[in-house]
């Protein structure tokens, strides 16, 4: 049994808006879960390498964190959210991402939660907060793109379904497995996606290859037997089951829209260096192109599925 008991709140003190804040209250209640909110508290003249002297540096480093401290006390107090586990956590970081990770090592995490918004570029080069948090978090991620409240009642799970590869298996299965549970408890429906290669886009970069007959055919048929295993294996009624070939982020992000997604339900296994800045993951596409809640799974979070 997958159970979210224990919710991370991570808040940029920049963001003049928090939905994930409202999302994980909104969570909280329903799942009877606890929340903790986290921000970090940084500054060169407070750290252990300032040049100053070791009282002025403490000092700087107390008014900062005290400053911190004071802000999320400010989202503890409202009215309505008496009843509510809530605690605060200031980390003395430089990064955000850092903050949240030191955390989870201290702490059996369910969930982290974050705000997000669209990246560019410059943001995956100089390691944003957002990106580091869905590679390298060791939990899941669900990150926020507006409070608006899930009022469409679908959850869609996007997966590779044709691949043989054990890292990709694992991620499946967990994907699946936190979209059922999700879709279970709040009574909503469960839709899957695949997204399969346009295989005539691939010959005709290697023209002095011949595509084999009726090669779209076979690569289509692969994937639609594929996915309805995946789909038959968590019990996803035939007319939920999306099927499209193109880019992977796109037709997700098609797919999403069409159904009028609550949540998208997606994996990574956070390719590092250049690669990863200049592709990307599918996760972090993904989180740019929908526009409603997105969840990063990675292959070791929180289930043990039934992959050998």
């Amino acid at each position: 049994m997958l159970d979210i008991n224990h919710i991370l709140v991570v808040l940029d003190q920049s963001d003049t808006e928090q939905p994930g804040l409202d999302r994980a209250l909104w969570l909280a209640r329903l799942l009877n879960a606890d929340i903790t909110l986290l921000t970090n508290a940084w500054d060169t003249y407070g750290d252990h390498s300032s040049q100053l002297t070791g009282e002025t540096r403490d000092g700087i480093r107390a008014a900062l964190t005290s400053r911190a401290e004071q802000w999320l006390s400010s989202f503890t107090e409202s009215d309505d959210r008496n009843g509510l586990r809530l605690a605060t956590e200031v980390h003395w970081q430089k990064h955000l991402h850092d903050a949240a990770i030191e955390s989870m090592r201290n702490n059996d995490f369910d969930l982290v939660i974050k705000s997000t918004h669209k990246h560019g570029i410059l943001d995956r080069i100089f390691s944003h907060t957002d990106w580091n948090l869905m590679r390298h978090c060791p939990a899941p991620v669900l990150m926020v793109k507006s409070a608006a409240p899930w009022r469409h009642s679908r959850i869609l799970a996007s997966i590779d379904a044709t691949s043989a590869d054990r890292g990709h298996q694992l991620i499946n299965d967990n994907i699946l497995s936190f979209a059922e549970h999700l879709a279970d408890h709040f009574s909503t429906d469960l839709h899957i996606a695949n997204a399969y290669p346009l295989v005539a886009l691939a010959f005709s970069m290697v023209p002095e290859v011949t595509a084999p007959d009726n090669i779209q055919e076979f690569v289509t048929e692969q994937h639609q037997e594929a996915t309805q295993q995946w789909a038959d294996k968590f019990n996803v009624h035939k007319d939920h089951i999306h099927i499209a070939e193109g880019d992977t982020d796109e037709v997700i992000s098609d797919i999403a829209h069409r159904i009028e997604a609550d949540l998208v339900v997606v994996g990574t296994v956070g390719r590092e260096g250049l690669s990863g800045v200049l592709i990307g993951n599918t996760a972090e596409a993904l989180v740019d192109k929908v526009h409603c809640d997105v969840l990063v799974i990675k292959p070791l979070d929180g289930v043990r599925p039934d992959i050998e």
